[in-house]
C-alpha cells in the first residue's frame, strides 16, 4: 500500500513537470519590436539582466521572468484558437517601475488567459530605466520617449498585421500592470507626440490604442491634470487594491473623477483586499480575483466584443 501511495505520487509529480514543460514549449517566439533596429538607441546597456522570482500555482506559464537592462526590445504575440478570435486585440505592457520587466508574472499569464477569451495581445518587454548601471548615464527626460516609442511600435504592429491576426483596426487597445499601467495612460494622453524619436515612423498608420486598461497604475499628479485637458480619450478601465501602498488607489480614484467629469467613458473597480502586484487576483482573495472576468464584461458593454 506504501509502495502504491508512493508511486502514485511520483507520477503526480512526473506529469506537474510535464505540464511546466509543455507550458513552457506553447511560449510563442519573442520577435524583435523594431525589426530594422533602433538607430542611436540611447538606451544601451552592456547586457540584459535576466531573474526568476517565485511562481505562483494560478500562474498559466508557470514562469516569472523579470528582465532589467533592456536596450532591445522584444514582444511575443497570443492568439486565440483558430476560429474563436473575435478581433479584439491589446497590447500588454508589464510592471516592474520601469526598471524591471516582469515579462510573465504581469505578461504573459494575461495574455494567456486573453486568448481563451478570444481576444489576441502582444506582451511588450520594453526598454528599462537602470540609470545606475555601470558606465551607463541616461536622464528620465531621455527615457521616457524611448519607452513610449515602444509602446506605440507594439500598436503599429498590430494594426500593421490586423488582417493576417484577424484583427478589427478599432478594436486593439493597450493595458497595463503599476509602471506599464503608467505606459498605458502616457500613450492614452499622447504624452510625448512631440518627442517621438526619429526612427519611430509609422507610415501614417493610427497608433492611437481604442481604449485602456489600467491595472494598479502607477499615476502622477501631472497624468491626472492632463487627462482633465484632452478633448477626446479612449474608454477606459481601472483596478486597484485598497491595501495598495505602492500605487494609491486614491489616484485612481482622482483620475477617474477627472474623467467621468469630461464626461468620458470610465469604469473602476477599487477591492478591500488587495496589495500591490496582485496580477490575476487568484489565490489572493475571492472579490479581487474576478476582476478579469469584470474586464472581458467591460469591453462587452462597451461595444468591443459582441456577443
Amino acid at each position: 500500500m506504501k509502495f502504491k501511495s508512493w508511486l502514485l505520487i511520483n507520477l503526480i509529480l512526473v506529469l506537474s513537470g510535464v505540464w511546466n514543460l509543455s507550458c513552457y514549449a506553447q511560449l510563442p517566439s519573442e520577435q524583435p519590436l523594431w525589426p530594422k533596429g533602433i538607430a542611436a538607441n540611447p538606451v544601451k546597456y552592456k547586457e540584459e539582466k535576466l531573474r526568476t522570482d517565485n511562481i505562483r500555482k494560478s500562474s498559466l506559464s508557470q514562469m516569472n521572468r523579470v528582465f532589467s537592462c533592456v536596450s532591445v526590445p522584444t514582444y511575443i504575440i497570443h492568439k486565440p484558437e483558430k476560429g474563436k478570435a473575435n478581433g479584439v486585440a491589446i497590447v500588454i505592457c508589464p510592471g516592474g517601475g520601469f526598471r524591471d520587466v516582469w515579462f510573465d508574472r504581469e505578461g504573459n499569464d494575461f495574455g494567456i488567459w486573453l486568448a481563451q477569451h478570444g481576444i489576441t495581445s502582444l506582451v511588450l518587454k520594453y526598454r528599462t530605466f537602470n540609470a545606475d548601471a555601470e558606465g551607463f548615464k541616461l536622464s528620465w527626460n531621455e527615457y521616457m520617449p524611448q519607452v513610449y516609442a515602444d509602446a506605440k511600435q507594439a500598436i503599429y504592429t498590430l494594426r500593421s498585421r490586423a488582417k493576417e491576426l484577424d484583427l478589427d483596426e478599432n478594436k486593439i487597445g493597450i493595458a497595463g500592470f503599476s509602471a506599464g499601467g503608467s505606459l498605458s495612460l502616457r500613450v492614452a494622453l499622447g504624452m510625448y507626440e512631440e518627442e517621438l524619436p526619429s526612427y519611430a515612423v509609422f507610415n501614417n498608420l493610427n497608433t492611437k490604442p481604442d481604449f485602456a486598461g489600467l491595472f494598479y497604475p502607477g499615476l502622477d499628479s501631472d497624468m491626472i491634470n492632463q487627462a482633465g485637458k484632452k478633448d477626446t480619450f479612449p474608454p477606459v478601465f481601472i483596478i486597484n487594491g485598497g491595501e495598495d501602498t505602492t500605487t494609491p488607489a486614491g489616484n485612481c480614484l482622482e483620475l477617474y473623477k477627472v474623467l467621468t467629469s469630461k464626461h468620458f467613458s470610465a469604469e473602476l473597480h477599487i477591492y478591500a483586499k488587495g496589495g500591490h502586484g496582485f496580477d490575476s487576483g487568484l489565490e489572493l482573495g475571492y472579490a479581487i480575483s474576478t476582476w478579469r472576468d469584470s474586464f472581458i464584461a467591460w469591453l462587452k458593454d462597451a461595444g468591443f466584443i459582441k456577443e
